[in-house]
């Protein structure tokens, strides 16, 4: 669309065409409604050919759960900073306006850390304090939270690859499922037009007196019944593609043209499940996502355990005060040290917190690993079921066709009533439906595996 608009080239219009928009503004709006027209035929102008490859590609960049799943990462490394953060120098300053009857303490804004805290007199005061502070020890508390949160990012990373690799597989068990739609719409018209093709030659025998009404009726019958089921198969191919385009994340109204087609590739399914096994607990984003959940709560347990050890800290304190009639001002350098002792069981209820989601996190880890196994054996046990229904669905097609050749001879030379030939296309039009689905399962058993290995997209 580059260059079907004078002055609009490389995606900007060009100096020229501005200048007499602006010198002209009947031109100007003339302009901009020929560009707006153009860019909403090219929005609603059919795509190109869309691969299996492609949807998978346009799903990744384009679904909105995918999207919004991504947002987890920003966020745990956001988290990750302020962990880190609890172990980096601190600064405040806070300014005191007060005056009273008697002296007390004020205390700065809780949210602004580190906090400070005055005595203030009784007369007019003014109080303008700076305050710096770095933790020296804080018993391997700050080291072990901001660890925690970093197996938090990698455990961020592989939920989001888990979504991908949902999101691939969703897209192209809908983009096979669109597929399976045609070809049985392409059955069933062919069914259709073999089935009028018979009612017009019916039609024409019954009208000579070489074959009795009722073979003209029962025929119309099935072409009502065809024709009923065509309609059927062309709903179920609309729908897919509704379908595939929210799998996708595209609007209902875009339109597709899908390129691929079923077709039937020979594989050879691994004999060694546990080595199929074992390369899936590798790859599996979600084995790897429960690692990093484990990692994040044993250094959670040692944050918590850290609360039992002493927290040190440098502090600097500079503080400028101004009374009715004075100034005064200087700075206090020191460490402070603290030691909890008694809490009401504070911290040991947080520790056997922290260890009883430890556990969790390992037994779940394990629940895993089993699921992963159950659905690698099972995507195996489907391939080689789906390899073998393709060759059987396959020889079903040749030999229905050759029966069905054969009956049609046989009735049309008067050697067979119509309810033979009748039978031989039914059959037909079945085998050729159960090698169409056969072809989609088996496709889609190669993909099930694919997503039990981790391989996907």
């Amino acid at each position: 669309m580059r260059y079907l608009v004078p002055g609009f080239r490389r995606g900007r219009i060009s100096e020229t065409a501005c200048t007499r928009g602006l010198a002209n503004p009947a031109l100007f709006f003339a302009f901009v409604l020929l560009l707006l027209a153009l860019t909403a035929f090219a929005a609603d102008a059919p795509q190109k050919p869309l691969t299996l490859a492609d949807a998978v590609a346009l799903a990744l960049q384009q679904n909105p759960n995918l999207g919004a799943a991504r947002e987890d990462l920003p966020a745990a490394l956001a988290r990750l900073r302020m962990a880190q953060a609890e172990g980096k120098l601190t600064a405040s300053a806070t300014a005191f306006l007060s005056t009273g009857t008697m002296p007390s303490m004020l205390a700065g804004p809780s949210a602004v850390t580190p906090t400070m805290t005055v005595d203030v007199p009784p007369d007019p005061n003014a109080d303008l304090n700076g305050f710096l502070m770095y933790p020296l020890y804080t018993g391997g508390r700050v080291e072990s939270l901001s660890a925690a949160a970093g197996a938090r990012v990698r455990g961020t990373r592989s939920d989001i690859e888990v979504m991908v690799l949902d999101t691939a597989y969703a897209v192209r068990a809908a983009y096979w499922k669109v597929l399976l739609n045609r070809e049985m719409l392409k059955v069933q018209q062919e069914n259709l037009a073999e089935q009028r093709e018979r009612l017009r030659v019916d039609t024409a025998s019954e009208q000579v007196g070489k074959i009795p009404a009722y073979y003209v009726l029962r025929d119309k019958a099935e072409v009502a019944d065809a024709s009923q089921a065509t309609t059927n198969a062309a709903r179920d191919v609309e729908t897919s593609l509704l379908d595939l385009r929210v799998a996708i994340g595209l609007p209902s109204s875009t339109p597709l043209d899908l390129s691929d087609k079923l077709v039937y590739e020979p594989t050879a399914p691994s004999l060694d499940v546990p080595a199929a096994v074992r390369a899936a607990l590798k790859k599996r984003p979600e084995a790897l996502a429960k690692a990093a959940a484990i990692d994040a709560a044993r250094r959670e347990v040692k944050a918590r355990n850290a609360a039992y050890q002493p927290q040190v800290n440098a502090m600097l304190m500079a503080d400028g005060i101004a009374t009715e009639g004075s100034t005064s001002g200087g700075y206090t350098l020191g460490v402070v040290a603290a030691l909890p002792i008694l809490d009401g069981g504070s911290r040991s209820a947080e520790v056997a917190e922290a260890e009883a989601m430890l556990r969790r996190a390992e037994k779940e880890a394990r629940g895993v690993d089993l699921e992963v196994e159950r659905q690698v054996r099972t995507a195996l046990l489907n391939l080689s079921a789906a390899e073998q229904n393709v060759r059987t669905a396959m020889e079903e097609v040749a030999s229905a066709q050759e029966d069905y050749r054969i009956a049609l001879v046989r009735y049309q030379a008067g050697k067979a009533i119509n309810l033979e030939p009748l039978s031989a296309l039914a059959s037909l039009t079945k085998a050729k439906t159960n090698l169409s689905q056969a072809l989609y399962e088996h496709n889609l058993a190669r993909d099930s595996f694919a997503r039990a290995e981790g391989e996907l997209p």
